[in-house]
């Protein structure tokens, strides 16, 4: 089954006997008004989900801008969330998919096996006439679901990607300004790793905000090489853009992307580390 579902297959299940366990990830650059708007609307059942506070690890630096939750984060978070050992998951936000896509790795990585987006986010609901609901939301029931023992999601470090380009596709899922170094908002420096190709997460999807077609994926992934067994590696600043592109390349059924968590954000604080300009990896 895809990882995408639409409003009405989300609504015929909301409240069904094995009901989904919804999160709203809504999320703003500024990092305030997510909560207020879950409060203003959000889809009935759904739990929120803070970025900044559920799904980022303790500050430091030398993991990175956002470092992703530890183990034992993940492990309080989906009991609070009400998460059982054979619940299904759906996620959504109101930006593209991008932050969600940040909790629908760390759960999948976690173990959970059935997570998938909501396509389309908030927005798609309200169009489809969806009813949603004001107010603080449900406090689920604990949930029993055990996180993995071993990571479920492949990953590389600083020392593995810098590697990458030798035998693999390293892709900069940024915007094309900040991979070329003409603009940088968030981190030290300008530019990116050596070998990265640019792939910006934006044209994963289209103006409706919903993933583009099979096709239409598989199109913009094949022109880089990338084909069944390709060893591929994504990168962002953070983590939120990179983790959206790992799940654009499992709808294109390119599954088994890694994701170098330290991102950009990680690499640039070496100055030893090289960083590359200009348009070309």
């Amino acid at each position: 089954m895809s990882i995408l579902v639409n409003p009405q297959w989300l609504m015929a299940r909301i409240d069904s006997n094995r009901a989904p366990v919804i999160l709203d990830v809504r999320w703003y650059r500024d990092h305030l008004g997510g909560y207020d708007h879950y409060l203003e609307h959000h889809i009935p059942n759904a739990i929120y989900v803070d970025l900044e506070q559920d799904l980022t690890g303790a500050h430091n630096p030398a993991r990175g801008r956002r470092p992703f939750p530890t183990k034992e984060k993940v492990q309080e978070l989906t009991r609070r969330w009400g998460i059982d050992k054979d619940s299904y998951v759906v996620v959504y936000d109101s930006v593209e998919g991008t932050s969600a896509a940040r909790v629908w790795w760390i759960l999948r990585n976690a173990g959970v096996k059935d997570v998938f987006f909501l396509d389309g986010g908030l927005q798609r609901w309200e169009h489809a006439g969806m009813p949603t609901l004001t107010g603080p939301g449900i406090i689920p029931l604990d949930g029993n679901f055990k996180v993995s023992d071993e990571p479920c999601m492949p990953t590389v470090d600083v020392e593995e990607v810098a590697e990458w380009p030798q035998h693999g596709i390293l892709l900069d899922a940024r915007s094309e300004r900040r991979y070329q170094g003409h603009f940088e908002y968030n981190d030290a420096r300008l530019g990116h790793i050596p070998g990265a190709y640019n792939l910006p997460t934006y044209g994963n999807y289209g103006p409706n905000h919903q993933f583009l077609d099979f096709e239409s994926l598989l199109d913009r992934f094949e022109a880089l090489g990338i084909t069944t067994g390709s060893e591929v590696a994504v990168y962002c600043g953070s983590g939120n853009l990179a983790t959206h592109t790992i799940a654009a390349l499992e709808v294109a059924g390119l599954p088994g992307a890694s994701l170098y968590m330290g991102g950009w954000s990680q690499w640039c604080l070496d100055p030893k580390r090289p960083a590359s300009r200009g348009l070309l990896p």
